[in-house]
């Protein structure tokens, strides 16, 4: 009995040693790296006066503060993913003080194209993992992917200087519209124009022609960029899409002056949301929408009543009991009193929808020998060192650009 308890005794120390070692372990070939500058590059991305200008940024953030923040580009982080890697950087240099672990580790893995902000326990609070995922996307990715690595790495330790210090990040400006989306934009105008015109017949098909190639070549021209083989090919299409779609609806006016009222909402909503005041889209465009969606429902609804009456009154007057029984099937199984009825109202429309749709295609089908595929087809400082800390959660966020 003693020799199996001195065994488990002997096992267990083994194991606590083994993970004690595992814990204390710095990463792989950064041993001889210490602590002793604010930022730290490998990689000699950075130039002198970025570092200095951002050593003494972090050196008066610490003196304020007393948080310890420390930037580290290296080349690549090896096998280790970033987030092990920089969480077991934080603990070899035990940023933060102690027993406050307000240390704050920016590392980008350059020739792995990742960042990743490691926070200590003690300023997770402060910098979360959204403002810091929000530092990533907004502004190290962009600034990396444009080449721009001091410019990024400066901004990163602006913000987080900004945070910690009790300041918080600036709202993200609103993304300008591309000049390329313009151009497809006018592109798609400009053929709903030369389509309604060919439709009237005011426009003969060789000026028409003549007229989208030379619009065509004016956009590529501003907007086609670098991509120009792209641009030269898309938007003739914009041109064909919005002069088929217009100058069919041409053909029917009032659905095409509908529509024109329909677009010019819109556009009157978004340049409004763009340049004048920020609107709720929610309220001033889906739900109008939804608003219209409904009421060409019941329109529709409507129509087909209407065409079953004039078909065959007694079978109107036997899909309407159908659908008051729907209703009042409805209502009861929902059991809520006045707003229960009104809940069971949409589903009764519905129902009569389909009832009543149903009964005009049986009637039509049995007047015309059976050919109900034709209805049924249309639905179709310089220095620095631990502060004692280094606690940390993996709190932060991580980015690749």
């Amino acid at each position: 009995m003693m020799v199996f308890l001195r065994q488990c005794v002997l096992g267990l120390l083994v194991i606590f040693s083994g993970t004690q070692v595992l814990a204390d372990t710095a990463p792989p070939g950064l041993v001889t790296v210490p602590l002793d500058q604010r930022v730290i590059d490998l990689t000699n991305t950075l130039d002198a006066a970025s570092q200095s200008r951002m050593t003494g940024q972090l050196a008066g953030l610490e003196q304020r503060k007393g948080a310890q923040v420390a930037v580290m580009l290296l080349p690549s982080t090896g096998e280790a993913s970033i987030e092990d890697f920089a969480n077991q950087l934080f603990r070899a240099w035990k940023l933060g003080r102690k027993d406050i672990n307000d240390g704050i580790l920016l590392l980008v893995a350059k020739d792995d194209r990742k960042v990743r902000i490691e926070v200590g326990y003690g300023l997770e609070g402060v910098v979360t993992d959204l403002l810091a995922h929000r530092i990533i996307e907004e502004h190290i990715t962009p600034a990396f992917r444009q080449g721009d690595y001091a410019g990024g790495v400066q901004q990163a330790v602006d913000d987080l200087t900004v945070l910690v210090d009790g300041g918080n990040l600036p709202d993200v400006a609103k993304a300008g519209f591309p000049p390329e989306a313009y151009a497809v934009l006018l592109a798609f105008m400009f053929g709903g124009v030369v389509g309604v015109l060919m439709g009237a017949e005011k426009l003969p098909w060789r000026r028409a022609l003549m007229a989208v190639v030379i619009v065509t070549v004016a956009l590529v021209a501003v907007a086609g960029g670098k991509d120009w083989p792209v641009y030269l090919l898309l938007l003739p299409l914009c041109m064909l899409i919005g002069g088929a779609t217009f100058g069919a609806l041409w053909q029917a006016r009032a659905a095409f002056y509908t529509v024109l009222a329909l677009l010019g909402y819109i556009a009157g909503v978004l340049l409004t949301d763009h340049f004048v005041r920020d609107l709720s889209l929610i309220h001033w465009l889906a739900y109008p929408m939804g608003g219209l969606v409904i009421l060409g429902l019941y329109f529709g609804l409507f129509l087909v009543m209407k065409g079953m009456w004039q078909e065959s009154q007694v079978g109107f007057i036997a899909r309407l009991v159908a659908v008051l029984v729907v209703y009042g099937v409805a209502g009861t199984l929902i059991d809520k009193g006045a707003t229960g009825w009104l809940l069971a109202f949409p589903f009764a429309s519905f129902a009569a929808l389909f009832i009543f749709a149903h009964g005009i295609s049986d009637g039509s089908g049995s007047g015309s020998g059976g050919s109900s595929s034709s209805s049924s087809s249309s639905s179709s400082s310089s220095s620095s060192s631990s502060g004692g800390g280094g606690s940390s959660g993996g709190g932060g966020a991580s980015g690749s650009w």
